[in-house]
């Protein structure tokens, strides 16, 4: 298989290349191995070996254009990202670049605040067009949100499990203090305002105060967004308060 050489800021829509509807519930192994230039058997070994692959995997009847039908291992479409993740890529420049995106997004889920990698998709920040640095303030938005989604969850499994649900508390005290700030902001308007304000919320994070991670905050970026946090759920309970006349 030929693949052409990118330069660092291009990139390829990988499973299009391969003929790969994500709409589709299940992909042949086999077929997308030979599509990569790699001999089926060993790699298929391989994948039995990776537990949340394996348990994505099903044998399934495939009909050709001749109307065969012929036995195949098949991955849940889902979780071919992650298995690509695990191929040797040395020789594949194709499959090299899926790669690195791969890693980026999965660092940008993981970095504490601040710190700012390589991204495969952008050049570095001063010479990123306004198209790049909405891809990234919309990146940096999605971390934070599911850090939030993490945070919230394992508060709620502490306060579920412990015998003094008003004891429970995360690891970091300053990442708890900004969690439940969020939260209590978008109750607050949920309630009174019946308003998703989530988004708004990570945005506002993201673009002004500077926030891209929950972890590791300077102190005076924490300051100043529990200060506008307060303001937010201030000005929503005054909005709603019962007329007076």
């Amino acid at each position: 298989m030929s693949t052409p050489t990118h330069s660092p800021f291009h990139t390829i829509d990988l499973l299009t290349t391969l003929g790969i509807d994500p709409n589709q519930q299940y992909v042949p192994v086999r077929a997308v191995l030979r599509q990569l230039g790699f001999a089926p058997t060993s790699y298929e070994k391989a994948l039995r070996r990776i537990p949340i692959l394996a348990a994505g995997l099903k044998a399934l009847w495939l009909t050709d254009a001749q109307g065969q039908r012929t036995p195949a291992l098949c991955l849940r479409v889902d979780l071919l990202p992650l298995w690509l993740c695990t191929l040797p890529a040395a020789r594949q420049p194709i499959l090299a670049q899926w790669q690195n995106e791969a890693a980026s997004i999965l660092w940008q889920q993981s970095k504490p605040n601040g710190a700012s990698p390589a991204d495969a998709l952008v050049p570095a920040t001063h010479a990123q067009t306004n198209l790049e640095v909405a891809y990234t303030q919309t990146n940096e938005a999605a971390a934070v949100a599911r850090q939030q989604l993490l945070a919230e969850r394992t508060l709620d499994w502490l306060v579920l499990h412990s015998d003094d649900p008003s004891a429970a508390r995360l690891a970091d005290p300053q990442t708890e203090v900004l969690v439940r700030a969020i939260r209590q902001t978008a109750m607050v308007s949920a309630t009174l305002s019946k308003r998703n304000d989530y988004l708004g919320i990570f945005l506002g994070l993201v673009r002004v105060f500077q926030i891209t991670s929950l972890r590791l905050i300077p102190p005076a970026r924490i300051e100043a967004a529990l200060e506008w946090l307060t303001h937010w759920r201030t000005d929503i309970e005054a909005d709603h308060q019962p007329s007076t006349d």
